[in-house]
Parts: structure tokens; sequence; C-alpha cells
């Protein structure tokens, strides 16, 4: 059981090491241990995705927060959300001494115009993941889409170019669509 501990440990103190640019930029990590790990399955990873984005709090922790719940316990939550955050802590102190000494420097700037695309790609693979998980039910040959889903999202996604609204109503909305589908 202690190797259980460190190892989950070991995983999310990676995750909160190399994870640029918020919860979602995460997602392959957390894809990884699924495929790997007996901790949580794809589908409760995406369900896990679900329920951190309407849950108060960052996604990132609030997903490490209940898979280590679901691996082990509350031990399991203490030491992944721990894991998560000390590299955050012992990272960004060091990044805020050292941007104030160089934030004019050309190299700083250099560094900073590469993680941007880098986070971007992160998150965008994940989304076609995403997308390739629920609408497509995983099926490349688009022989099993679910159309409840591929309607949602594409109704979803335009509102979210065409109204500028708090993600929360979208959330709402996609939840009400989706009991409604689901009970009618």
């Amino acid at each position: 059981m202690l190797n259980t501990y460190i190892l989950l440990f070991y995983e999310y103190f990676k995750v909160g090491l190399f994870t640029i640019g918020g919860g979602y930029a995460s997602l392959p990590f957390l894809y990884h241990m699924a495929e790997n790990y007996d901790w949580f399955t794809i589908d409760e990873l995406t369900q896990m995705i679900a329920v951190s984005g309407i849950t108060p709090g960052p996604i990132g922790l609030n997903m490490a927060t209940f898979a280590g719940f679901k691996a082990t316990g509350i031990l399991g939550s203490l030491t992944t959300t721990f894991a998560l955050v000390l590299p955050m802590l012992l990272i960004t102190t060091q990044v805020f001494r050292f941007y104030l000494k160089f934030s004019e420097s050309k190299c700083t700037k250099s560094i900073l115009y590469v993680l941007r695309p880098t986070s971007c790609a992160l998150i965008s693979s994940v989304g076609l993941r995403l997308f390739y998980n629920l609408v497509l039910e995983n099926d490349i040959t688009l022989k099993h889409i679910d159309i409840s889903a591929l309607i949602l999202f594409v109704v979803l996604f335009l509102m979210t170019f065409k109204c500028s609204r708090n993600p929360v109503i979208y959330m709402f909305v996609a939840g009400i669509i989706g009991v409604i589908v689901k009970f009618c």
C-alpha cells in the first residue's frame, strides 16, 4: 500500500511539475495514468473532467483530489493534492523572483513565446481526444456517432463564439439538455 502512495505522489508531482497552461493541460498525463494504472478508467476520467469543470476550484486540483480518492481514499486524495501543488509552489516562487529580475530580457520573452503554443497544442490534443471519446464513441469509422452529443457540441461551440458568457452558463445549459435527452 505504501508503494501506491509513493507512486501516486510521484505521478502527480510530475503532473504538477510539467503541466503548463492550467488544469486541462494536465489531461494528457491523466490519460497516461488511466491507461497504465488501475486507479481510474478513461470513462471515469471523462466524468472527472465534467465534475471538475462544474465544481469550485481549479480543475486540475479537483481532478487530482478525485483521482487520489478513487485510488486509495482520503489519504490518496491528500497525497495527490499535495503532490500536485508542491511543484507549483516551489516553481512559482522561483519564477517570480526570476521574472522580477529579468522581465525585460529577450531570453525571458523568447521562453514565454514558446510556452504559449505548447500549452495550446496540449489543450487542443486533449479536446480532440475528448471529442473522439464522447461524440464518436471510440469508433473512428463514424458508424456510432452520438448524434445528441454532436448537436450539443456544435451548438455550445458556436454559442461560445457568438455569446461571450460565463462558462458556468454553458455547463448549466448542457446539464439541462443532458437531463432532457436522457429522460425523454
